[in-house]
């Protein structure tokens, strides 16, 4: 299994590894044909746009755990419906998406108190970029069924092609408008469109039950709730991140532009470590899901096991390896700005040794979701990642307003979100070994 985890897992790796990278060009071109302002700018939309986006993505890993287990199951009917629903609620989540970052972007940035110098900016990325919602939704939903049927190669490829496409527009309309934080929102909506442009034609070419026809596509109420019965519980563990994040943002927004640049710079670096531990949680959800669809107690069990194995080790290597190297990378996101390449280094420095939880969490809590229990998951979020921070920002921080104790605040709800997901998963595997605990 190990060889087959390894092959499910590595093209998905390396397609968010590009993904990132080429989002991160964004984040470098600013830094060297713009200013720390602009870097500023379009950091401080990192929080807006994944509280509007991932409350719509996250749904996906439920989308996932279904196709996988209609693929064991050798659901033809089954998988179709649902994979005609899915298509369905991306254009019309899109839609409502771009809808609601075009009008509310400018209040919500308020609300997180970003600098005036920089609002207009951050306003302009953020509509820009939520223009191309259904796209975003259209290729994650294709890529989720593309992956359930083992095919992670070919969202490799089509991440590859767009963030190519990315690259060039970045350059070539950074040189040719003087506006360049909307230089880089259209070069950025440009490369999702062709992402999604290109999952869309493998689909429609695919034969049996995952082909798409797009003048047959229908909605099927059943398969909606089924989707939603896996993919809300997901949806609402993966949106308390950022809104958890949006107090913390405020404050780091009141360390100044430097601390938001900074800060900006060192999430690109996370976001690349974030890759391995991602797609080896993807990996546990589809093995374990399958097996479970096709009655396969062994496996499940090795699928938890090797994926863990797997994830631990190659996250320790990474992250030793950003740990090393982080102000290289540092100093090419903000070329000459100092103070701003120090709070990146603090981020990345303190936040390198706490990785070990979110990798605990990736596999066991990708693990329970499988099993058909993401609200259990979703619980444990709110109270260690959404009232936890709470807490720490209302009572701890006030105590002691520096930048490194923001930083300890993610290190804390880690720790206790990898201690908790532990103890849920343990509590219903066992169970269902014993027979007590039906799988849903």
């Amino acid at each position: 299994m190990i060889p087959q985890i390894i092959l499910f897992a590595f093209p998905l790796i390396l397609t968010t590894l590009i993904q990132t990278l080429f989002n991160a060009v964004d984040i470098a071109v600013l830094g060297n044909l713009a200013d720390t302002r602009a870097v500023a700018a379009v950091g401080a939309t990192s929080s807006i746009i994944h509280l509007i986006i991932d409350a719509f993505v996250g749904i996906t890993g439920g989308a996932k755990i279904v196709f996988a287990r209609l693929v064991g199951k050798n659901d033809e009917e089954g998988l179709h419906k649902a994979i005609d629903t899915a298509i369905v609620m991306a254009v019309v989540f899109g839609v409502l998406i771009a809808a609601a970052g075009i009008v509310f972007s400018p209040s919500l940035l308020r609300w997180i108190d970003c600098p005036d110098e920089c609002i207009n900016d951050a306003v302009l990325y953020i509509r820009i970029y939520l223009c191309a919602s259904p796209a975003i939704l259209l290729y994650n939903y294709g890529s989720s069924v593309l992956t359930s049927s083992g095919d992670t190669k070919r969202p490799l490829y089509y991440a590859i092609a767009s963030g190519l496409l990315n690259v060039l527009l970045n350059i070539i309309l950074c040189l040719v408008l003087t506006q360049k934080v909307a230089a880089v929102a259209v070069a950025t909506a440009a490369s999702q469109i062709l992402a999604a442009t290109l999952v869309m034609f493998r689909l429609c070419s695919l034969d049996g039950a995952m082909r798409v026809e797009i003048k047959r596509i229908r909605f099927h109420f059943a398969s909606f709730k089924l989707l939603l019965r896996f993919g809300l519980p997901l949806s609402l563990q993966t949106l308390i991140y950022p809104l958890a994040n949006l107090q913390i943002a405020s404050a780091i927004n009141s360390h100044g532009v430097a601390c938001m640049a900074g800060n900006s710079a060192a999430v690109q670096a996370e976001q690349m470590t974030a890759a391995f531990r991602n797609a080896f949680g993807a990996a546990t959800s589809t093995f374990i899901g399958q097996n479970l669809g096709a009655g396969k107690p062994d496996r499940v069990k090795k699928s938890l096991w090797y994926n863990m194995g797997l994830c631990f080790v190659v996250n320790t290597v990474v992250s030793l390896t950003v740990l090393f190297t982080n102000e290289y990378w540092m100093h090419i996101f903000i070329k000459d700005d100092i103070e701003a390449v120090k709070f990146a280094l603090i981020r990345n420095d303190m936040l390198s040794s706490a990785y070990i939880f979110v990798t605990i969490s990736a596999v066991v809590g990708n693990a329970v979701h499988a099993f058909g229990y993401p609200i259990w998951s979703s619980v444990n979020s709110v109270v260690w990642v959404l009232l936890l921070r709470a807490f720490w920002m209302k009572t701890i921080y006030p105590l002691y307003p520096t930048y490194n104790n923001l930083i300890t605040c993610f290190t804390v709800s880690w720790a206790c979100t990898a201690f908790t997901n532990i103890i849920i998963f343990s509590v219903i595997y066992f169970r269902y070994k014993k027979g007590k605990y039906k799988v849903i």
